[in-house]
């Protein structure tokens, strides 16, 4: 009888806090430095949010150690939906495979919310590279082994992460150089510091339009509005890459009740029509996914990420 009463007090305590929920301002954790994407796309949320909220939505930035400081921020919160965390597939898929003692587990420690967006990113070459395409570039390492070098905006990062896999699918050996971000990577294969590059569509296609790089193929199932004659990588020869994805969790336990609130205002903030034609310029495709499909890709990216992890032995330097 008394457990029943503990079980009945807590279920009350939990629907009177999703009742009054937001009782203070929503803090957003990013594992990513000011200035980046994964900065900018959660303020363009927040100005939606906050209204929608009916309190201020705050952007907090805690990059470092491969995105594990703000996950770990996020789940050591209290579960009352006033702390998120806004991170891309690596640190939910990836870095379990890659470090050998995580400070946070993606399933046990946090309530999926909603898969924000995808996000293609783009195989590009010095257009001193003689390949025009990926088979020719392709036959090209191959043809001198580790000679050739790619750069990416920094260990652990998704273009570091879907350059092995590229790697590995195509068996390949190419060198990486990790630089400070995605416009020092973007800028360092237009100056020919590297011959190869994979970094998100917004870094790259000014130097693909003013054709200072060559576009050779685009992670995911289709082709990009603003690159439509760039196949993918699957149009080229190489089947197996997937796009980058970005997603809001939450501290595990939190109600049920403002984990679906959440997904809701974070949904309708994607319908805004500036952050929809924000998001098709830059190359991303908004999902806005319910909680239970985000945690159903979670629990099925994890494995198998370990198994390319392991074959490609990914590390994050």
């Amino acid at each position: 009888m008394k457990s029943f009463l503990v079980v009945l007090a807590l279920t009350s305590a939990l629907a009177v806090q999703a009742q009054t929920y937001p009782s203070k301002p929503v803090r957003i954790v990013t594992v990513s430095a000011p200035g980046s994407i994964l900065d900018i796309a959660p303020r363009q949320l927040a100005d939606k949010l906050g209204p929608a909220l009916g309190q201020p939505v705050i952007v907090d930035n805690k990059p470092g150690a491969g995105g594990q400081i703000a996950m770990e921020a996020v789940a050591k919160s209290a579960p009352d939906g006033h702390v998120l965390g806004i991170c891309n597939f690596v640190q939910l898929a990836v870095n379990p495979s890659m470090f050998d003692r995580l400070t946070y587990d993606p399933v046990k420690d946090f309530s999926p919310v909603i898969l924000l967006y995808t996000a293609p990113l783009v195989l590009t070459v010095h257009p001193g590279v003689p390949a025009n395409t990926l088979a020719e570039l392709v036959a090209l390492v191959k043809a001198q082994p580790g000679k050739v070098f790619y750069g990416s905006s920094g260990n652990g990062q998704p273009p570091h992460v879907l350059t092995e896999l590229f790697k590995h699918l195509a068996r390949i050996d190419v060198q990486h150089v990790p630089y400070k971000g995605a416009a020092a990577s973007a800028l360092a294969i237009v100056a020919g510091e590297v011959a190869v590059n994979m970094e998100s569509a917004s870094a790259v296609i000014p130097h693909i339009k003013s054709g200072r790089l060559k576009a050779l193929a685009i992670t995911g199932d289709k082709r990009m509005a603003t690159l439509p004659q760039t196949p993918t990588f699957g149009e080229a020869g190489v089947s197996g890459m997937s796009d980058s994805w970005v997603a809001i969790v939450a501290p595990a336990g939190t109600p049920p009740q403002i984990i679906a609130r959440l997904n809701r205002e974070f949904a309708r903030a994607l319908e805004a029509p500036e952050l929809m034609a924000y998001y098709e310029a830059a190359g991303r495709n908004i999902v806005a996914s319910s909680p239970e499909a985000l945690a159903a890709l979670i629990r099925d990216e994890i494995p198998r990420w370990r198994e390319v992890v392991k074959a490609a032995g990914i590390r994050p330097g």
